[in-house]
């Protein structure tokens, strides 16, 4: 039994998983200091959304080009595990300065909590290994 819709719904949790990144972005720029620029801030969200977007559409090709699917797997599944950490890691270094009740510091401890329910969720819904293992189509055929 095929299991395409497990690989539909891994690039649809990373790719609603970058969209709460881009939103998340928005919001630090939002409320950074007037006098300092939102990109330090906002720079994290942005880089981790723009490549778990492009892994997730990646994660589509796997029957057409093994490959790139395998790659696109993969590194979806790391991304949102390296962003939960990095977040965590910078929200630790705001507490530091800002303390508790800062928005920014709410804010990135919310999208490291997110990233590590979103790496456990993929990791969850990844096609299963017989699928992963051999394409729909024979090597040099048209399909």
């Amino acid at each position: 039994m095929k299991s395409g819709w497990r690989l539909w719904l891994f690039t649809f949790i990373g790719l609603v998983y970058a969209v709460a990144l881009l939103g998340a972005a928005m919001v630090a720029w939002r409320f950074t200091d007037p006098q300092k620029s939102g990109l330090a801030n906002a720079a994290l969200p942005l880089i981790l959304s723009g490549a778990l977007a492009v892994c997730s559409v990646m994660a589509l090709w796997i029957r057409k080009d093994r490959m790139i699917g395998m790659i696109g797997i993969h590194l979806g599944l790391v991304i949102p595990l390296i962003g939960a950490l990095a977040l965590a890691w910078r929200g630790w270094e705001r507490l530091q300065v800002d303390g508790i009740g800062s928005p920014q510091v709410i804010l990135l401890g919310i999208s490291a909590v997110l990233g590590a329910f979103v790496f456990a969720a993929m990791l969850r819904t990844r096609p299963p290994k017989e699928e992963r293992a051999k394409p729909d189509a024979a090597p040099g055929t048209l399909n």
